[in-house]
């Protein structure tokens, strides 16, 4: 089939998949008013691929001379990494700093899997990247949506997963083996786009000990599997087509699904962890590695609206000369750039895999970025809040902006600077609203790993013996150890005396 059409993508998910939204059992996803706006998302992955503008882009051609998508395409150089990163930026960008959510999670556990597979292999003799380059396959052939199921539910955090009460349910485990696979049972939550998925791509949330061996599990499995039900996120929106008040959530509804599996069946030969204990915390770092850098690509388009909307706000309300404003505008500026450029370093010292063709993003830079953009955050919305005034708290609603009876006084006295309409000022906090809403802030803070995560690969990552070096050698401090970098220095200051 190659690349779908987005019309071959919507009829795909009408396939009896239990999916559940606002506490109803949804007969059809397509129609569903609240879930077609998670549809409609996501088959911008379709149409763009399908723009002669993009093909270029998005696409590449596989061995057999047939177009599909460069998502799914494995990252063996520098230059697929920032082709992939031009990929996600383009996404961002044209769906207002939300990627559709088709393949943009979900790669990055397929890219980590082909990554860590093949160590596995090389340990036990298993043939597992074997089964990852055909899942692939399959998921070109057919040009596939698919969800990334990492986190799990996980009961009591103090607890590791064979230790969890009153069940043992927790984290997704295998509950019975047969001949030709295995029974699965347990749930996985914040499952981005699920319900509009055709694939679940499963993979493990942690390190896990030999006690844990039965969740160390990595599998895929088709979104209408038996067994399987979804129970939709609720929504930022109530009402569809209410593009005034909800100009980004009227337009993307990630729907961050809880997905359960009660005794569902895996093949074989979608297996792709199954009890090797000491590689499932590889799995969830591989991961993390490539969706840091995704999650920092599209956070930096993001910050493009973030910062265009300070401003044209500071403009409306009149009050872009103010001192103070700018001020804030060359910090969300700074902030921007900044997140930009670490992003895109973490493609250019990628990381080569030993004994493999395969590249990844580098995870220092990818965890600092990562890092960054989500500490800050808080901070940026706190400037563009204070930029934008309290209309963006208490600005009416459309219904009552385009109310025949009060639209004209609204229009008036809810004006700013003098040339700008009305309605601009009011679309521009309704925007900004939806930028700083309570959802933004805990999926910034939350999505791709929260800032403990982050901190803790960063301090496991850092090279503290440079560091000691260049401290031992301005103290003058000799006491024997040698550093490769260090040690080969001439001596400062330099004896010049004649």
């Amino acid at each position: 089939m190659a690349i779908k059409t987005p019309q071959q993508y919507v009829e795909s998910l009408k396939d009896d998949r239990v999916v559940y939204c606002n506490g109803e059992r949804v007969k059809d996803v397509t129609k569903h008013p609240i879930l077609k706006i998670c549809r409609d998302w996501m088959a911008m992955d379709y149409v763009l691929q399908n723009d002669s503008r993009y093909q270029g882009l998005l696409t590449e051609k596989n061995e057999k001379g047939e177009r599909v998508s460069f998502a799914l395409i494995p990252q063996k150089s520098r230059e697929d990494l920032l082709r992939l990163r031009e990929v996600v930026k383009l996404w961002a960008r044209v769906c207002l700093g939300k990627p559709p959510g088709a393949k943009f999670v979900a790669k990055d556990g397929l890219n980590s899997l082909t990554v860590v597979s093949q160590r596995i292999d090389k340990k036990y003799g298993t043939n597992y990247a074997e089964r990852v380059e055909e899942y692939r396959k399959h998921l070109q052939k057919n040009d596939l949506a698919f969800a990334m199921g990492l986190t799990d539910v996980k009961g009591d955090r103090s607890l590791r997963p064979s230790q969890q009460k009153p069940h043992q349910d927790y984290y997704v485990r295998i509950v019975e083996e047969k001949k030709d696979g295995i029974i699965v049972r347990g749930a996985k939550t914040h499952i981005s786009q699920a319900p509009l998925c055709n694939e679940i791509l499963i993979a493990p949330c942690r390190t896990m000990r030999e006690d844990d061996r039965e969740y160390a599990l990595a599998f895929a499995v088709p979104a209408n599997s038996e067994g399987i039900t979804m129970i939709s996120a609720e929504p930022e929106v109530h009402e569809a087509n209410n593009l005034f008040d909800h100009p980004i959530a009227g337009s993307v509804y990630i729907n961050d699904a809880t997905i359960i599996f009660e005794d569902v069946f895996v093949p074989n030969e979608r297996i792709f962890l199954k009890g090797e204990w000491d590689f499932a915390g590889q799995v969830a770092y591989m991961f993390a590695n490539f969706h840091r850098l995704s999650a920092e690509t599209y956070k930096a388009m993001e910050l493009e609206l973030f910062t265009g909307a300070a401003t044209l706000m500071a403009e409306y309300n009149g009050v872009e000369r103010a001192p103070h404003i700018r001020e804030k505008l060359t910090w969300l500026v700074m902030f921007t750039e900044a997140v930009e450029i670490l992003g895109r370093s973490a493609c250019e010292h990628c990381i080569s895999e030993p004994d493999s063709d395969l590249v990844y993003p580098n995870p220092m830079y990818a965890n600092i970025c990562k890092f960054y953009f989500a500490d800050n955050w808080h901070q940026a919305t706190k400037y563009i809040q204070d930029i934008a005034g309290g209309i963006v708290a208490t600005c009416p609603s459309a219904k009552d902006f385009q109310n025949p009876e009060i639209h004209d006084l609204l229009d008036k006295y809810l004006g700013g600077k003098d040339s700008i309409p009305t309605e601009h000022r009011l679309r521009m906090a309704k925007l900004i609203r939806d930028l700083t809403s309570s959802y933004e802030d805990v999926l910034t803070i939350h999505a791709e790993g929260s800032l403990e995560a982050q901190k803790l690969s960063i301090y496991a990552l850092a090279d503290f013996d440079r560091y000691k070096a260049a401290a031992k050698r301005a103290a003058r401090i000799q006491d024997g150890t040698k550093d490769d970098l260090f040690s080969q220095l001439p001596e400062f200051p330099p004896n010049v005396d004649l």
